[in-house]
């Protein structure tokens, strides 16, 4: 499995980290979980109904209250964005 970034994704960890929210630590470390384990329980990983998206997943960091959204596409992860219970929410309610 390969992993990109998005734009939006680099912004929303980039904010994220600055205010200190998360580490890049938990978030590198739930990164690696997914790549070995995506079954792992912690990681509450689940398809995403979405009309835009057929490929929409997300993961959550564990222990915390942030979800990292992503599109899977054959091998190739493309991490969407990080974000707080709210604004996944509000990223997927139209979606």
């Amino acid at each position: 499995m390969t992993i990109e970034y998005s734009k939006d994704y680099l912004r929303t960890l980039k904010r994220i980290t600055k205010k200190r929210t998360l580490s890049s630590d938990v978030i590198d470390a739930a990164i690696e979980l997914y790549l070995k384990d995506q079954t792992d329980i912690r990681l509450q990983f689940k398809h995403i109904n979405c009309k835009r998206d057929k490929n929409r997943h997300s993961i959550r960091i564990p222990n915390t209250q942030y979800r990292i959204l992503m599109s899977i596409i054959d091998d190739i992860s493309l991490l969407v964005c990080i974000c707080d219970h709210d604004d996944y929410d509000l990223r997927n309610k139209n979606c």
